[in-house]
């Protein structure tokens, strides 16, 4: 099983941890000792996992906002013909955004298929795992609305301004 390219490192820190873990118990080390290091690994990668979830917390936060503000810009009076996004470089930023979350989600989720596929688990590394992927799945999910909102007010606008302009050349 070949990782996702991002992975790379932690797949072959894997195998070499393997190959430790073989040697041990080659020379008599026993079993719950030689996967020491497994362990070991897991709570590097759990740490790193917490100091992820935190900076996702903070842009699914931003995207939040961002949601909120052009919720409340395109709901105003006076506001259906302004803020059209007619090069739709914001919706494309949002996809972007989008694709940057369901990457994440799929190496989180490799990752612990690759400690899975050496046999080690750890319920924190799950429970981490399965927080971050919930934190990005609503990440997700409001940029997807806030995508779709978008592209209503736009569809709405550009035909009240199409009727605006056809009404005035007649």
């Amino acid at each position: 099983m070949r990782p996702h390219p991002v992975n790379l490192t932690i797949w072959d820190r894997l195998q070499k941890l393997r190959q430790l873990e073989q040697r041990l118990a080659a020379v008599g080390v026993p079993a719950a000792l030689a996967r020491l290091p497994y362990w070991l690994f897991s709570i590097q990668y759990c740490w790193e996992m917490e100091s992820k979830i935190i900076r996702i917390r903070r842009i699914g936060a931003r995207i939040e906002a961002w949601h909120e503000s052009m919720h409340r810009l395109c709901t105003r009076d006076g506001a259906e013909i302004e803020l059209v996004d007619v090069g739709m470089g914001m919706r494309d930023d949002i996809e972007a955004t989008k694709r940057t979350l369901a990457d994440l989600r799929d190496i989180c989720v490799d990752v612990t298929r690759l400690f899975d596929g050496v046999g080690y688990s750890s319920r924190r590394l799950m429970r981490l795992q399965e927080n971050f992927v919930a934190l990005l799945n609503q990440s997700y999910d409001t940029a997807s609305a806030l995508q779709s909102m978008l592209h209503e007010h736009d569809e709405r606008a550009l035909a009240l301004l199409r009727e605006l302009h056809g009404g005035s050349g007649a």
